[in-house]
């Protein structure tokens, strides 16, 4: 048991940084940090995870040998592993919410805005179906709690009491972002084939039939098809939901043991 009465000032430094990390994770963090969860509760929880991970830390591999001139280092480097797994974590519901985006659009549906409480931004009403979808299938699977299991580890892969920062991994994030449009590509290619169809058909019909007014026309027959391929590839969606988040896992874990 620590007695926090009687704390060392090189064992309150090391619960700073360890606060630290913990705060930048929780709020840049894809559930944690919600604009509709209010700041006191983000920092109560940072405070409660640090509390809970100090002793298991301090056992670890950390030296308290912390020199008074490197806290400024050691805090900013506390602050950018933190929101580097944050982001890490975000790209999830990115692709989600792009998925819905690209559906809203090639649908027509783009027009209607609602706010997406989990991303902090308005969007269309596919977008927030799709994030709906995407946040009951990472509840569901205990995404949660792989975020505070990957936070904990972190503090293992990534020791607090070293200056070391390895910035090959940054360089990996950007490439994952790059695939991250080839996976929404991918989870919307059903809708987006099936549209494209639909509007080749139309604009044949529209030749042959020059009396039918094809852009009113197409318009209900596009969305109608559309939101039908949406409800018929739900199950198929869930299962890509599931490999992405997997991938999500294996990249995030990949990038703290390189840090």
């Amino acid at each position: 048991m620590i007695n926090w009465s009687s704390m060392t000032e090189a064992q309150i430094l090391l619960f700073a940084l360890i606060f630290l990390r913990m705060i930048a994770f929780v709020v840049s963090s894809a559930v944690f940090g919600s604009p509709t969860i209010n700041t006191p509760v983000k920092v109560l929880l940072s405070l409660v995870l640090s509390v809970v991970l100090f002793p298991v830390v301090k056992v670890g591999s950390v030296d308290y040998q912390l020199i008074s001139n490197e806290i400024i280092g050691l805090a900013v480097r506390e602050l950018i592993v933190g929101l580097s797994l944050g982001f890490l974590t975000r790209l999830f519901f990115f692709v989600v919410t792009m998925t819905g985006d690209l559906v809203s659009i090639s649908v027509g549906l783009s027009a209607s805005q609602m706010y997406n409480p989990m991303l902090g931004s308005h969007g269309n009403t596919i977008d927030q179906f799709y994030s709906t979808i995407g946040t009951l299938v990472f509840l569901a699977i205990n995404g949660h709690h792989m975020l505070l299991s990957a936070i904990a580890q972190s503090y293992e892969l990534v020791p607090v009491s070293s200056l070391a920062l390895n910035v090959g991994p940054f360089a990996e994030m950007a490439v994952y972002g790059q695939s991250v449009m080839v996976m929404a590509i991918k989870m919307c290619a059903p809708v987006l084939a099936a549209i494209l169809l639909v509007n080749l058909a139309m604009g044949i019909l529209g030749r042959a039939v020059p009396q039918i007014n094809v852009l009113v026309t197409s318009m209900p027959v596009t969305i109608m098809l559309g939101m039908t391929v949406v409800f018929l590839c739900l199950p198929l969606l869930v299962l890509e939901m599931n490999g992405l988040v997997e991938i999500t896992a294996t990249k995030l874990f990949a990038v703290m043991k390189h840090l």
